[in-house]
């Protein structure tokens, strides 16, 4: 009997086991044939398919919900008549709620929520609501900047009517954490912005990976846009000083907490607070408590304003080790080319190699030692006239060069081309040092370079 019992569950699991499978390869018909009708923009046959996708395979695809809300914006928007428009916005509507209800937390909350906003169909109260609860509960995944100075501005409106729940310290805190928001939120499309183009020299990217690329300079400009309103608005209230004082009491109780930390730093650092002793204890602290490249940046920005050079050349250092992107770390390298230039300019033309070396496609680092050569004076390592002259035949390559590597700059090119080619030696000059065409002109120093003498 017992052996029965035991044949009959397995049997029993099996047969779900195998209903699943077959539910699955159902689903997955469905959804792609749903797709492939939304990727040919075929939104009138797409839609009964979504219905069907929703209905039968709710969990299938976070994709049926995307393309979902792709088709009904269209449909919004191309309506000919109010009556149209509006189903077309509760279906929408209805649509960000089933997806927040198969995929929690997935921002379709505040999407909703500005949705009803624009339409109005929901008073501040409710939108305020929604975008407080997901604050709260999914703060890293509010990244949408119409919603983020939505959001603040909200509250600010109830800070000013006085509302008896909100205190000055209250107003602090809240300004920090959305400001912050706005500032993870940026940091993170550029991230992605640098990841993508980076996959897109070894491989093709994804219709949505194209259209986030040709995308991503608004989103990144729109959230610096509203990190400079934010701060607009709130000037009234906090200031540098008022930040260090709150903060600057607190540190020692927080020193330990990462989100705390990033928050408070990113604040600071993004109002230019550098005088204040609390961003560079909060930019340190949030480094060595999250070790990443932005943060390590960071920290040595703020260490670099109290010109401290050499601790601040450490901490681009150790980004440069942490990032993975090829064309982030050749603008690390060049931002510490920078730093060099007036103070050791072999140090700045090796740091400009190494950027090169790591993004080829870059023609910065080559325009800047193009300008490294050109500026080089009687000073440096002992030039004569001539030898000063010759050393532009190298300015002239890296210029050059910085045109194929980066086509946008061949206008530049052409212009510093000529301004160089106006300087070079002549042939009576070359004969004065002593040189004629094909000697080679040996440099030490900091340049360390060979030009080889063309007809003059």
């Amino acid at each position: 009997m017992k052996m029965n019992k035991v044949l009959l569950t397995f049997l029993s699991f099996f047969l779900a086991l195998a209903a699943n499978a077959q539910k699955q390869e159902e689903c997955k018909k469905k959804f792609e044939s749903y797709e492939a009708l939304v990727l040919n923009r075929d939104y009138d046959a797409a839609a009964p398919l979504l219905k069907d996708l929703i209905k039968d395979c709710p969990k299938y695809s976070a994709d049926t919900y995307l393309y979902g809300e792709e088709i009904y914006k269209i449909k919004a928007e191309s309506s000919r008549t109010p009556e149209d428009k509006q189903a077309n916005i509760d279906t929408l509507l209805t649509l960000y709620a089933d997806y927040e209800k198969n995929f929690p937390g997935n921002g379709s909350v505040v999407r909703k929520a500005m949705l009803m906003k624009e339409h109005k169909l929901a008073d501040e109260e409710e939108v305020f609501k929604a975008l407080d609860g997901f604050y709260t509960t999914n703060r890293k995944k509010f990244t949408d900047y119409d919603a983020l100075q939505e959001y603040f501005m909200l509250y600010l409106k109830r800070y000013e009517a006085g509302d008896k729940n909100i205190t000055g310290t209250d107003f602090i805190e809240k300004y920090t954490g959305i400001a912050a928001q706005v500032t993870y939120a940026r940091n993170m499309f550029i991230a992605e912005k640098a990841a993508l183009q980076d996959k897109q020299e070894k491989e093709p990217l994804t219709r949505r990976e194209k259209q986030f690329l040709k995308n991503a300079d608004n989103f990144i400009n729109a959230l610096s846009a509203v990190h400079q309103n934010i701060d607009k608005l709130s000037s009234n209230y906090v200031s540098c000083e008022s930040l260090a004082d709150y903060y600057g009491s607190r540190f020692e109780e927080h020193k330990d907490d990462v989100a705390w930390l990033e928050s408070v730093a990113s604040v600071l650092y993004e109002n230019k607070c550098y005088r204040e002793d609390v961003l560079y204890k909060t930019a340190v602290a949030s480094y060595k408590n999250n070790r990443t490249a932005a943060t390590a940046f960071r920290a040595g920005d703020v260490i670099l304003k109290k010109t401290k050079k050499e601790e601040a050349i450490g901490y681009f250092e150790d980004a440069i080790a942490l990032e993975t992107s090829p064309s982030r770390k050749a603008e690390l390298y060049m931002h510490i080319a920078g730093i060099y230039r007036n103070i050791d300019k072999g140090e700045a033309k090796k740091y400009a190699l190494m950027a090169a070396s790591a993004n080829a496609k870059s023609g910065e680092p080559y325009l800047f030692l193009a300008e490294l050569y050109s500026s080089v004076g009687s000073r440096d390592c002992g030039l004569n006239d001539f030898q000063q002259k010759a050393l532009l035949f190298k300015a002239i390559d890296m210029v050059n060069k910085a045109a194929a590597a980066e086509p946008k700059y061949k206008p530049t090119a052409q212009a510093l081309v000529k301004q160089y080619s106006d300087m070079l030696p002549n042939k009576d000059e070359a004969k004065a040092a002593g040189y004629k065409k094909g000697d080679e002109v040996q440099y030490g120093c900091w340049i360390n370079e060979t030009v080889k003498l063309p007809k003059l």
